[in-house]
């Protein structure tokens, strides 16, 4: 089923929000996580959590670390390229547009200490610390269009319900005389030049950017129980920065000389957010060796209490012809925001199981859940926004899977990789399932090892560039292609 068909009734009763209310999208956000880590993890498939001895599974499952024989030192760099192609729905002619966005980053690095005790039924006792990537948000879009409707008609429903004229949306529509109270003496109630012509085409174009990622700092202990029993833990520390920018303008493309809408030429609307913050969570694992050649894992994720600081400022421009005089606007501009709030991530469940086939190589899965919404956002001093924000995160999201598959194939040195992935969404009465395709090489010495691996992510999303519940809401299709490369440089020692 297509998300944006339940859209409408979701979004409603947003539409009439603040443009600073954290809303379901905010929480998944931040709670979505896509363990980069190393490369051998990524061409693998990111399966690795019942077969361990790698970096990555201390942000998955910790008892993976007790794998570990030799210490070791890893670092691995990565680009991200994103390549969206988005269309207007609205509009029955319009065309895909595409935009793209890479970045490099580094997907983790860290160090493995391997201690073998002495004496005793416990075979190593190992400790890693280090960071992994777990959130990528470099992406950017462009969407061009014509439909009905305006941006101009949430400004109005702003201004005529009980928020009023606010400091970043409707309060610099009245100032830049997009919306106007032209009764005398003034009802209160705020008019439009798009009511002159409800039926026109506008021109419609938005271009989003956004940046940043969030960066776990993973502390890890993990034991090695007469090589059968492994356990492990993991206390997380992530770090989240977010910046976004969106520029929506809108423009009449008609002709005459009133064109298609009376006296509206053009307008502009920019937003600007950006989020910092910092988590904690704490992780912990299992993994049973039954056979030589069976693992079986199995990780529980507690709830990562963030601590988020928005700062956010719009502006907004409007030009228009009166009389056959111009009217350029001056840019109104929003006073700069500060909001603090406090988001309560779910619980997150991970099984997995790999079976080891000799010196050949390796076979692995990986199911993980979480009930997205089970997000909770905390204002202080604000209770009924907050239960406003939690009421779109219960009213939009479920619980989801991902499912990982992943496998290597072992030559002398050399190491030939490959994974699948599908993910369910997380919206509620939304079955879509996304796909994910890795491959990977590896060359393993006795003292250094170098991997390299390829990621596809391939998925769907709809954005809406303004909420509205009385005026034709807008929908923008994005088909996203997010590709990764990364190489990870190993060193063991003692």
């Amino acid at each position: 089923m297509k998300i944006r068909n339940g859209l409408i009734i979701l979004f409603s009763f947003l539409s009439i929000m603040s443009v600073k209310a954290q809303n379901a999208t905010d929480a998944l956000r931040y709670s979505i996580l896509d363990v980069g880590g190393t490369a051998r993890s990524v061409g693998s498939g990111g399966a690795l959590g019942a077969l361990g001895a790698d970096f990555s599974v201390l942000s998955t499952n910790p008892a993976g670390l007790g794998w570990y024989r030799r210490s070791e030192f890893i670092f691995t760099p990565a680009v991200a390229a994103t390549t969206i192609q988005s269309k207007l729905v609205n509009d029955a002619n319009s065309r895909f547009s595409e935009d793209s966005r890479g970045a490099f980053n580094l997907s983790g690095f860290g160090i493995v200490i391997a201690g073998t005790p002495r004496g005793g039924d416990w075979q190593g006792v190992n400790f890693g610390i280090g960071l992994n990537r777990v959130a990528n948000f470099n992406q950017q879009f462009l969407f061009r269009g014509d439909s009905k409707g305006s941006i101009t008609d949430r400004f109005l429903e702003l201004a005529n319900s009980d928020f009023g004229l606010d400091d970043f949306e409707s309060g610099l529509a009245y100032k830049g005389n997009a919306i106007y109270d032209i009764d005398d003496p003034q009802d209160g109630f705020y008019e439009s030049d798009f009511e002159l012509a409800p039926d026109a085409l506008v021109s419609k174009q938005q271009r989003v950017v956004t940046k940043g990622s969030i960066s776990e700092l993973v502390l890890s202990l993990a034991g090695n129980y007469k090589e059968r029993i492994l356990i492990g833990a993991t206390i997380g520390l992530p770090f989240v920065t977010f910046t976004e920018n969106k520029t929506y303008t809108e423009v009449d493309n008609g002709t005459g000389a009133n064109g298609n809408i009376p006296f509206f030429d053009d307008l502009e609307y920019e937003e600007n957010l950006t989020t910092t913050g910092l988590g904690v969570n704490f992780k912990v694992g299992l993994v049973v060796r039954p056979h030589q050649a069976i693992r079986l894992g199995a990780a529980v994720h507690s709830p990562t209490a963030f601590k988020l600081e928005d700062s956010y400022n719009s502006s907004f421009t409007y030009n228009y012809t009166d009389g056959g005089v111009v009217n350029n606007g001056e840019p109104q501009l929003s006073p700069d925001g500060l909001f603090e709030y406090k988001l309560r991530t779910p619980w997150r469940y991970i099984g997995s199981a790999g079976v080891v086939v000799g010196k050949w190589g390796f076979l692995s899965g990986e199911v993980e859940y979480a009930d997205y919404a089970k997000n909770r956002f905390r204002y202080d001093e604000f209770i009924e926004d907050e239960q406003e924000a939690n009421d779109s995160v219960v009213n939009q999201l479920t619980n989801a899977m991902n499912i990982r598959f992943g496998g290597e194939l072992a030559y002398d040195v050399f190491r030939f990789r490959g994974g699948y992935g599908l993910h369910y969404s997380p919206y509620l009465n939304d079955d879509t399932v996304n796909n994910s395709f890795s491959a990977g090489i590896g060359l393993r010495g006795q003292s250094f090892f170098v991997d390299f691996a390829y990621r596809r992510f391939m998925y769907k999303k709809t954005h809406l560039p303004y909420l509205t519940s009385q005026a034709p809401q807008q929908f923008v299709d994005n088909d996203v292609n997010s590709d990764q490369f990364l190489l990870t440089l190993g060193f063991k020692f003692n």
